[in-house]
């Protein structure tokens, strides 16, 4: 129910934050366990008409299943319009909208703060996807990571900027995030 002075939710805010918050719940459990052995988090930020980097996102979750990703490990927002969410993410890793689309790769171990973003492809693919852009070598880490081949190293991929997140660690800031969502909606 809203007041006067408030404005209803719109669909993409209530199911990013609804996003987030089964995000949060299973960053949670994870970290409660023990379990989260995964080398990486994924993060897609974009909007309805980047067709291209749905095709990505799925390329990744395709891969994450296959080397035994949790749903906490890969998320995406903005798919069905700009969210608050989606808006605040991209503020904690310095960008704004018009960074969209991103890939944010954060390694899950517990000394990184890091965080790694690479733009995508805007709109509709022109064909197959480009296999020899900056997410495809992000991809090639994780899987070589993940199988124990390597250890997770994204600092030397061409396109990609290494930061890190405003407030700390990623479980710190999508704690904070949730919260702070929840009580603005």
């Amino acid at each position: 129910m809203t007041t006067a002075n408030e404005q209803p939710m719109s669909h993409a805010d209530r199911h990013d934050l609804d996003k987030l918050t089964r995000w949060k719940a299973g960053l949670d459990a994870a970290g409660e366990s023990g379990s989260s052995s995964f080398p990486a988090c994924a993060i897609f930020l974009v909007t309805g008409e980047d067709r291209a980097s749905h095709d990505i996102f799925r390329r990744y979750r395709s891969a994450f299943e296959e080397l035994g990703g949790g749903f906490h490990h890969l998320v995406i927002f903005g798919q069905h319009g700009v969210s608050t969410t989606q808006q605040a993410f991209l503020a904690e890793v310095g960008l704004d909208q018009s960074s969209v689309p991103l890939l944010v790769a954060v390694p899950m171990s517990q000394e990184s703060n890091s965080v790694y973003c690479m733009e995508l492809q805007k709109g509709d693919p022109l064909g197959d996807l480009d296999e020899f852009q900056p997410w495809s070598a992000v991809l090639r880490s994780i899987r070589a990571a993940a199988s124990g081949q390597s250890s997770l190293s994204l600092d030397n991929v061409d396109g990609v900027r290494s930061g890190g997140f405003r407030g700390g660690s990623l479980s710190d800031t999508v704690d904070r995030l949730s919260t702070e969502l929840s009580v603005q909606m």
